[in-house]
């Protein structure tokens, strides 16, 4: 009852506008892909907000000069943002006054250039973004001079190149590092050796100057940082000094209560009581088949003891899930947890990867546990089949929420992701697994090593890598997947776009392939859905200027992401067919290393560059190795400090863990109301305070559903 009661309330909330809502502008946040032009509608506080503080353009220039000057045709629109052009205005006055600088907002730093009056004539002004890959400079302005005083307004979560240029002297370059609120001056002085020479080897000097400290944006980070590190280790030695038992029978002893006895059949969400009898079903967050339990009567005296799941898993899951809630929801205003404008990686690109990484291993658990139940395969196609189509439609929907208009709805999705990846991997698995590939090693043998002492080198080699010879079958068809990918990227040209592109497009390369964003992978989706069902703000509109639709959970990009749930798998896999602590670490560490070493091999050590470079939005297999290399160390982390050294319990994390799709669903849903979120001054702290307190309402509400017993099983 109480559970109907739940999702009764949670469906008419989505439809009841209340009266709070969120400014969510400013951040990237693709993992979900909130409509931000949707939202202002619904948002008009935050709109009129938005157009008093204009922060997301990337550069603001204006002109001062000692005579008038109205000629306005060198403005240009340089750069794209969340389908705004961000205006490049010029101004004139009557004045130069360096003192004279407008109010500045988060991330902003304010630079004047000077020109020394020994220069004579007009000076170019060229600027280029560091993060933008293999871009040109783009033109400030021309008419520069010793008359007149240009005023740029940056955004400081780039980095700069500036090169300043005249006709009869060499240029000056400066690289710029800017830090929010900060403003300095920039000097543009003739060298030494232009004083006394006037030859076309002269050169121009550009000397950058502190006129006003910047602020330290990093220090509301650190003592956040701090704070949740004294709140983890004081939960840690709370659980190892036993203060919940304690204080439990503290007030049992004033309530004069009789302690509750403690039930002989343990509560494990991996299996059913023995009393209830439920088909087995292969689950995508479980680690093995999560079945409804009895109902326990409120005035139930009967204590359920802790769990006998292994806690490390829903541990990481629980972890990557209040990780995407707090990207999702801003992190802060921060550029680390926002997601790279197109190669590389940020903090922000890794979460999603960990949740399909970790299907893969969940799957492995329930797979086998329906075998062992003697579930026909006939019976878990179905149920796959059936969970799939259940986890598209509801992405789906959740990409609806601002508007409905089926005309322009965007179709794939974080979930579609989801659900594609799982279907693939979970039938593949169900068809070629049989039975006695999960043979376990007899309890005789004490390890791997001193068991195949007396054997043959084959069977010492079957025995070691028994989780690979097992399932010839299931890596030869995601080997073969792998193949085709890689042989469509780099192979099949389209259009007037080459084989093997997997850049951004825009200003990328010069502007050489604009329309190629995302290489064959966003031109297959174009095809297939139409620019007007695809998301309209990748990334790379921000750095790039990059104008075809890119969708980041492509439809293509689900083949490298099968393959990163099936090595998630054979995580599980190592998990299931090894059972001591030695023998499963060394195999995720060994699988961690090489992984990694793959992933960044593949970039040629740079990460950004290579032969393939590490990617998101495309999912790179160079991505995929990386991330997946990534998955096993943090997993073996927590597995050591959780299963196998019984340090910590996995609180908090373990509750969002065993509900992540609920908690995942209603975080979206409920992102623009309160007590979610709000509108705050616009400062990194008070953006990093909200969306911290948004990540510990969700983990609060799924420990009120973990205590209710309250699981969304699709």
């Amino acid at each position: 009852m109480l559970t109907k009661f739940f999702f009764i309330s949670l469906i008419q909330c989505y439809f009841f506008q209340i009266s709070f809502c969120v400014h969510i502008g400013g951040t990237s946040m693709d993992s979900t892909h909130y409509n931000r032009q949707l939202l202002q509608y619904q948002c008009p506080i935050n709109n009129q907000i938005k157009e008093q503080h204009q922060t997301t353009y990337w550069i603001n220039v204006r002109s001062f000069s000692l005579i008038n000057d109205t000629n306005t045709n060198n403005s240009r629109h340089l750069i794209f943002n969340n389908g705004e052009d961000r205006l490049i205005t010029r101004a004139s006055s009557g004045a130069i006054d360096v003192d004279n600088t407008d109010p500045l907002d988060i991330d902003q730093a304010s630079m004047n250039i000077i020109v020394d009056k020994q220069i004579n004539g007009n000076l170019t002004v060229y600027i280029q973004v560091i993060e933008c890959i293999d871009c040109p400079y783009e033109i400030i302005t021309e008419d520069l001079s010793s008359t007149k005083l240009l005023n740029l307004t940056l955004n400081t979560k780039f980095n700069y190149r500036i090169r300043i240029e005249s006709n009869n002297l060499s240029p000056c370059l400066e690289s710029l590092k800017l830090y929010e609120h900060g403003h300095y001056i920039l000097n543009v002085q003739p060298s030494p050796s232009t004083q006394t020479n006037s030859s076309s080897n002269s050169t121009l000097k550009c000397i950058l100057t502190t006129q006003r400290s910047a602020n330290n944006v990093n220090t509301p980070l650190i003592i956040a940082g701090v704070i949740l590190l004294v709140l983890f280790v004081a939960c840690i030695l709370g659980q190892r000094m036993k203060v919940r038992e304690h204080l439990l029978n503290l007030k049992n002893k004033c309530l004069k209560r009789v302690p509750p006895q403690e039930s002989s059949q343990s509560y494990d969400l991996q299996a059913c009581p023995p009393t209830v009898v439920h088909d087995a079903t292969i689950t995508t967050d479980g680690t093995t088949p999560v079945t409804q339990l009895p109902p326990i009567h409120k005035i139930s005296n009967v204590i359920v003891p802790r769990s006998k799941r292994l806690l490390s898993l829903d541990a990481f899951r629980g972890f990557a899930l209040i990780a995407m809630i707090f990207i999702n929801y801003g992190g802060g205003g921060y550029a680390e947890f926002e997601h790279a404008p197109w190669h590389g990686i940020t903090f922000a690109d890794i979460v999603f990867p960990f949740f399909i990484w970790m299907l893969g291993t969940s799957l492995v658990f329930s797979l086998k546990n329906a075998i062992d139940k003697g579930v026909s395969k006939q019976t878990l196609i179905k149920k796959i089949a059936i969970r799939t189509v259940k986890l598209f439609l509801i992405g789906f929907i959740l990409n609806t929420r601002f508007k409905v208009d089926f005309k322009e709805v965007r179709i794939l999705g974080v979930l579609q992701r989801f659900a594609i990846v799982y279907g693939v991997i979970a039938t593949i698995e169900v068809l070629f697994t049989r039975p006695n590939q999960y043979l376990l090693i007899p309890n005789t043998q004490t390890s791997t090593t001193t068991a195949t002492i007396k054997t043959g080198t084959a069977q010492r080699l079957i025995l070691l890598f028994r989780d690979i010879i097992n399932f010839p079958f299931q890596w030869l068809f995601n080997i073969t997947l792998v193949t085709i990918w890689l042989l469509i990227i780099y192979l099949v040209p389209f259009e007037n776009c080459p084989a093997g592109y997997l850049g951004p497009g825009g200003l990328h390369e010069n502007g050489k392939y604009e329309n190629c964003t995302g290489g064959i992978t966003g031109y297959i989706d174009r095809i297939i859905f139409t620019n007007k069902h695809l998301y309209p703000y990748p990334t790379c509109q921000l750095v790039y200027g990059c104008k075809p639709p890119f969708d980041p959970e492509n439809l293509f990009g689900a083949i490298p992401t099968i393959f990163l749930a099936y090595l998630g798998v054979q995580a599980g896999r190592i998990l299931v067919m090894y059972q001591t602590d030695v023998d499963r670490l060394v195999r995720l560490f060994i699988w961690s290393i090489i992984s990694i070493a793959i992933g960044v091999g593949l970039t040629a050590g740079t990460l950004t560059g290579g032969p393939m470079p590490l990617n998101k939005n495309i999912w790179t297999l160079s991505f995929t190795f990386f991330t997946a290399g990534l998955a096993f160390a943090g997993f073996s982390l927590m597995y050591i400090f959780i299963d196998m050294l019984k340090w910590w319990n996995a609180t908090p994390f373990q509750y969002p863990g065993t509900n992540s799709i609920l908690i995942y669903i209603t975080h979206l849903v409920f992102a623009t109301y309160f007590p979610v979120q709000w509108v705050v001054v616009n400062t990194h702290a008070a953006h990093l305070a909200m969306n911290l307190w948004g990540c510990i309402f969700w983990i609060i509400i799924a420990y009120i559903f973990f205590k209710k017993r309250i699981f969304l099983v699709l």
